[in-house]
C-alpha cells in the first residue's frame, strides 16, 4: 500500500498539507487500519453508483437554482447533526405536513423555510447581526430536540457576515472570482480569511489537516453549471462521521476492539483524540485508495459513500465528536 501512497502524494497537488500530513498518521496507526482488499472491492460498487448517477445532485441545496451565497451558508453550518444514545435527532417539517428531514437536509429545508418566511438569510448584513434567539426560530425543529451546537452557529454566522461585508460587497461570489474560480486558491484563502473553516488536529507535536467544510464548499460549487471551479483534483475526501461509518460497514476500515466497543456504545470521543484522528485520517487515505483503484477524483468518491450512508440499516454507529468540523 505504501507504494500506491508515495504515487498518490506524487500525482496530486495538495495545497493544504491534507494527504502529507495524515500519511503521517496512518503510517503509525494503531486504532484503526485499512483493508486493501477490500477496497479494491469497493470500487465496483462506486464505479456502478456513478454509472447509474446515483449520486447527489444540484437538487441537494433546496433548489434547482441554487446561488453560491446559499452554498457558503449551508456548508459554514454543515457540522454536527448527530443525537446521543437513546435520543431523537433534530429534525425539521418542511414544507410543512409533507416532509420531515434531519441532518444535512434538515439544514437545507431549515434555511429554504427560513428565505420562504422572508428572513434574509442570505444577506451578510442580517447574518453578522443574527441573535441566538433569531436563531432559535429559524432553526426549530418539529421535535423536542433542538439542533446541536446552536451558539456556536450563530458565532459563524456572524462572523461570515462581518468578513463578507468588509471584504466581499457582502457576497462570497466576489471572494471567488477574487480566487480565480481556482479551488487551490479557494481553500488557502478561505481557511486564512474565515477562522470557522480551520480544521486541523495536533498530535505528538505536529499538526494533522482535515478542512472538512472548506473543502466540502469547494466540491459544492462544482455543482454550479455557470461556474468552472478549476483544480477540483486538489481535494480529498471529506473526512466526516458518516464516510467512515460506510467504510467500516465495508470492511474498508477496522478498529481494535476497545475503539469498537466505544463507537458502538455510543461513546462521545474527545476531539483531538488519538482516536477521532486516526479514524478522520485513515477515511482520508481510504478515499484516496478508492479513487487510485478506481479512476475517479476523491470527492466523487465521497458523493457515491455518502449519498449511500444515508440508506444503511443494521450497521455499526458512527464515531460521536463534539465539534463544528464536520
Amino acid at each position: 500500500m505504501e507504494e500506491v501512497v508515495k504515487k498518490i502524494l506524487k500525482q496530486k497537488t495538495d495545497p493544504l498539507q491534507i494527504r502529507k500530513s495524515t500519511f503521517e498518521v496512518i503510517k503509525k496507526a494503531n486504532l484503526v487500519s485499512i483493508n486493501i482488499d477490500k477496497i479494491k472491492k469497493l470500487t465496483f460498487f462506486i464505479k456502478n453508483k456513478i454509472e447509474i448517477k446515483d449520486t447527489l445532485n444540484i437538487e441537494q441545496f433546496g433548489s434547482s437554482n441554487p446561488t453560491p451565497q446559499l452554498i457558503f451558508v449551508l456548508d459554514a453550518l454543515n457540522f454536527c447533526f448527530w443525537a446521543k444514545k437513546n435520543e431523537e435527532k433534530w429534525t425539521v417539517e418542511y414544507p410543512k405536513g409533507n416532509f420531515v428531514s434531519n441532518g444535512w437536509f434538515a439544514l437545507v429545508n431549515s434555511v429554504q423555510r427560513a428565505l420562504s418566511e422572508g428572513i434574509p438569510l442570505l444577506d451578510a448584513g442580517y447574518l453578522q447581526n443574527i441573535t441566538l434567539k433569531e436563531a432559535e426560530y429559524i432553526f426549530r425543529s418539529s421535535n423536542q430536540t433542538s439542533i446541536p451546537l446552536l451558539n456556536k452557529r450563530v458565532e459563524i454566522l456572524n462572523e461570515i457576515g462581518q468578513v463578507l461585508i468588509k471584504n466581499y460587497n457582502g457576497n462570497i461570489y466576489n471572494f471567488l472570482v477574487k480566487n480565480g474560480l481556482d479551488a487551490k486558491e479557494i481553500l488557502i484563502n478561505l481557511i486564512k480569511e474565515f477562522p470557522s473553516f480551520q480544521d486541523y488536529s495536533e498530535i505528538g507535536g505536529k499538526r494533522i489537516n482535515f478542512y472538512k467544510r472548506a473543502q466540502i464548499f469547494v466540491y459544492d460549487l462544482s455543482f454550479l453549471p455557470k461556474l468552472k471551479i478549476k483544480n477540483l483534483d486538489c481535494l480529498t475526501i471529506f473526512a466526516d462521521y458518516k464516510i467512515p461509518q460506510i467504510l467500516r460497514a465495508f470492511g474498508v476500515l477496522e478498529y481494535v476492539p476497545s475503539l469498537k466497543e466505544k463507537i458502538d456504545n455510543y461513546e462521545i470521543l474527545t476531539s483531538g483524540s488519538q482516536e477521532e484522528i486516526e479514524i478522520r485520517a485513515s477515511t482520508i487515505w481510504a478515499g484516496e485508495l478508492i479513487a487510485f483503484f478506481s479512476g475517479f477524483l476523491p470527492p466523487q468518491v465521497d458523493n457515491v459513500l455518502w449519498k449511500a450512508s444515508q440508506s444503511l440499516r443494521d450497521v455499526s454507529p458512527y464515531h460521536r465528536v463534539l465539534t463544528t468540523a464536520y
